[in-house]
């Protein structure tokens, strides 16, 4: 929040928030998300967080890329399981980051909500 407070005094104009995570994109709405002069900023996070959805959702953020937490613990202990087990010797694996737009928000709302993350 602290980097967007700057921007806001130093800049009349800010076209984009490209955050390194989730927390970060929303910590920046947070600032602008009341003034009329930032209505429309594109505003990307990582992460597919609740808390992205649900802004997402609300048009405040344009979308996120979904690193579920959900489907790397699975995986890591059908990993470790079968590494444990000596069922796989060696275990290559690739876990899906789709992209969270206004498009499929309520897919992964939904999602959130199946985990508890959103009430």
């Amino acid at each position: 929040m602290n980097y967007m407070e700057t921007w806001v005094q130093a800049n009349d104009k800010i076209d984009a928030i490209i955050a390194m995570n989730d927390n970060m994109a929303a910590g920046a709405i947070e600032v602008i998300k009341d003034n009329p002069k930032y209505k429309g900023i594109l505003a990307y996070g990582v992460d597919g967080t609740a808390e992205a959805a649900l802004l997402i959702q609300q048009g405040l953020m344009t979308s996120t890329s979904l690193q579920s937490a959900y489907d790397l613990a699975t995986s890591i202990l059908d990993t470790a399981n079968k590494l444990a087990t000596g069922a796989e010797k060696e275990i290559n694996m690739d876990i899906d980051c789709p992209l969270i737009t206004k498009d499929n928000v309520e897919k992964y709302i939904e999602m959130h909500k199946k985990a508890g993350a959103i009430k």
